[in-house]
């Protein structure tokens, strides 16, 4: 008899956790679900890039919009322009999101799209560079990462990737990588 009054206890502590905590843990998913519909969520869209030919500093225009319900705050970047193997055969790497906000004069917060300057490699294409792009052997990588906080002060990130490649005698609109393109 004792034995069976222990495991009826047993059997009613389990059941009063699970109605108490229950309605806890749907709380818990429920706010988590209005954090990712509410959040910031920042695209990078690439608009051009120069003329590749030797001696031209490539140059890349690009646009960030916030594509979510809520501002993102202390914004900082960073963007890069590779000349690499196509396809590639190794990761483009970007700067940790600490360096990017290191930048004293990164905007503190932007809604929609915001307009930012050039992105300017500091060399000018190279005559095997050239070659090697107008050969199908390489092509040029606009990568980078913007790191932000959303309303609820949590940091995300967005890593991007976009690459022209000479195609038909000319070059190809810009087009996204297979790899290089997520946020958290």
């Amino acid at each position: 008899l004792n034995l069976m009054i222990f495991w009826l206890g047993v059997i009613a502590a389990i059941i009063a956790a699970i109605a108490v905590g229950f309605p806890g843990w749907q709380n818990y998913i429920a706010q988590e679900e209005a954090k990712l519909q509410l959040r910031a969520y920042i695209d990078v869209r690439a608009k051009g890039i120069t003329a590749i030919e030797e001696g031209v500093i490539p140059r890349v225009h690009d646009t960030f919009y916030n594509i979510g319900r809520t501002p993102a705050y202390d914004n900082g970047s960073s963007s890069h322009i590779t000349v690499a193997d196509y396809p590639p055969t190794k990761k483009l790497v970007n700067d940790e999101c600490s360096h990017a906000r290191a930048d004293p004069k990164a905007n503190k917060w932007f809604v929609g799209k915001v307009a930012r300057p050039e992105t300017v490699r500091e060399t000018p294409f190279t005559g095997g560079e050239v070659e090697a792009i107008k050969a199908g052997k390489a092509a040029v990588y606009f990568h980078g990462r913007v790191c932000y906080r959303d309303i609820f002060n949590e940091s995300h990130r967005t890593d991007f990737c976009t690459y022209w490649k000479w195609t038909a005698g000319r070059v190809s609109p810009g087009l996204y990588c297979d790899q290089g393109n997520s946020t958290d």
